[in-house]
């Protein structure tokens, strides 16, 4: 039951989050711990059954391992999405780059990978649904309904001064825009343009990805403690002269 629900289960309750089938990297985590405690199991049953006493010493010794890697990579995980934008920043209030740890901006949205994740995010029509929001919504709710994605990677940056025309298309003013920085020269209309370039939607595909991994930490947080109870009952489980020999 276990393995099902860590490999089956855990990534269809956090893609919940948005987008987070551009956030590949953090499936490998999830399935190698599949695996892994799949391997131990079948060490575990094939203890029992033979009554392997050495065998079992290797499934109890295996667990303990895997149960420190566990530890050691939601400690992790939890120091690198520790920094982020305040709670209340949301909707139209767009995330920055800056607020987020550094080994997230250089691992995960550096400029190698941000190509196969702009690719990704127009593929998973991410300013389609945005557009779906925008129609069916009114413009006090639309705001609390956006995703970090989304209004960070399909609305030019707020301090621009762009003027709204609809969906994918934005104006700038005859007077200049207010901004001439790089962020607000890069939005450009269009379905695949747009600001899919722009540090804001680096920020808000952060936020969605850390907002992923946090929900991933209190999984593994509840698996640590299920599995450091199944490992005492299997030391507890030996008899006295052979636990001495461990």
């Amino acid at each position: 039951m276990t393995i099902v629900v860590q490999i089956s289960k855990t990534w269809e309750i956090i893609t919940f989050y948005g987008n987070a089938n551009c956030a590949s990297f953090l499936r490998v985590p999830v399935f190698i711990l599949g695996a892994a405690l799949l391997i131990i199991s079948v060490l575990g049953l094939m203890a029992l059954f033979c009554r392997a006493s050495p065998l079992h010493r290797v499934y109890l010794w295996a667990k303990l391992l895997l149960v420190i890697v566990l530890l050691g990579f939601t400690v992790f995980s939890s120091f690198v999405t520790d920094k982020g934008p305040r709670e209340t920043d949301s909707g139209r209030d767009q995330s920055r780059l800056q607020d987020f740890s550094g080994w997230l901006q250089g691992h995960v949205v550096n400029e190698n990978k941000w190509v196969r994740i702009k690719k990704c995010l127009i593929k998973t029509r991410v300013c389609q649904e945005y557009a779906q929001k925008l129609s069916a919504l009114p413009s006090d709710v639309l705001l609390e309904m956006l995703i970090p994605a989304e209004s960070g990677c399909c609305m030019p940056p707020s301090n621009c001064g762009y003027r709204f025309k609809n969906a994918t298309f934005w104006d700038a003013p005859k007077s200049g825009l207010d901004s001439k920085g790089d962020e607000c020269l890069s939005w450009k209309n269009g379905q695949e343009n747009l600001c899919y370039n722009c540090e804001t939607c680096k920020a808000g595909y952060l936020q969605e990805v850390r907002n992923v991994w946090k929900a991933l930490n209190i999984f593994n947080t509840c698996f640590i403690i299920y599995l450091t109870l199944i490992l005492a009952f299997g030391f507890l489980c030996l008899p006295i002269d052979q636990s001495r020999r461990l």
